[in-house]
């Protein structure tokens, strides 16, 4: 058997909501993603208190909303967190954003000189495993990781076998791929489908084979749990963004097994 990708372009996804740490790639990418490849309504808000819609829908049913965490560290997420509080408080009543019933997605680095504390990204990931149920958490919400950063999504679309490649930092990752000359500009649908891919790839390699997107915790803590062990070995981490899930949970684009 082997794997390939679709996409499932005309797909109901409902109310999404993504939080992100960075100020302007996720964002990028992420509104590429949404309104170039797919062609949902997207908003977002971001720390500087700026909001913006693009590609406007009338009667939507689907639409995509990003904001940004408080700061850039992932330890801001606290089921007290009264910053996030606020946040969904706003996106209810300013804009109709209806948190409760919406896909929640927090997107972060495991980035060694911000989010340093492991015993609580652990437990974030054992907390956070879902994108639509809470799991005994206080809210729904499903964390994923990019090591060392979100730039591992970007190289996944567009480098083979990336997941050979290691950086300690984001920093290192981005400047080798401005070396290569690799681009987020140019990621399409024909790339995202790759990156998901190359994520599978990477899973395999780490003997995960099968996942449960309704509760991702267990295959987490697997990536997570590997990435420290060989950076305490290493002092890198391996390339590899969890960030298509996202697009697998949604149904966006979906894994699609064949004979050969």
């Amino acid at each position: 058997m082997t794997k390939t990708t679709k996409i499932n372009a005309d797909k109901n996804i409902g109310k999404v909501l993504i939080i992100v740490e960075g100020l302007s790639d996720e964002f990028y990418i992420l509104h590429k993603i949404f309104t170039r490849i797919f062609d949902f309504q997207f908003e977002k808000f971001d720390r500087m208190l700026k909001y913006r819609k693009y590609n406007e829908k009338e009667g939507i049913q689907s639409s995509v909303f990003v904001v940004n965490s408080k700061e850039s560290a992932i330890s801001f997420i606290e089921d007290s967190d009264a910053y996030l509080d606020s946040i969904f408080e706003m996106l209810i009543e300013e804009y109709q954003f209806p948190v409760d019933r919406a896909a929640i997605f927090y997107v972060f680095d495991r980035d060694v000189d911000s989010n340093t504390d492991t015993l609580l990204i652990q437990k974030l990931i054992e907390s956070l495993s879902s994108s639509r149920e809470d799991n005994g958490f206080n809210r729904q919400g499903l964390l994923l990781l990019s090591f060392p950063s979100v730039e591992s999504f970007i190289a996944s679309n567009f480098i083979d076998n990336s997941f050979e490649l290691s950086f300690r930092t984001g920093k290192e990752l981005k400047q080798y791929l401005n070396e290569c000359k690799v681009n987020q500009s140019n990621i399409t649908a024909a790339s995202i489908k790759k990156a998901t891919m190359e994520m599978e790839n990477a899973l395999a390699e780490l003997g995960i084979n099968h996942y449960n997107l309704d509760d991702f915790s267990e295959t987490n803590l697997l990536v997570f749990n590997f990435q420290e062990n060989n950076y305490v070995k290493t002092r890198k981490y391996k390339v590899i963004s969890l960030v298509c899930i996202i697009l697998l949970d949604l149904g966006l684009i979906e894994i699609v097994s064949t004979e050969e």
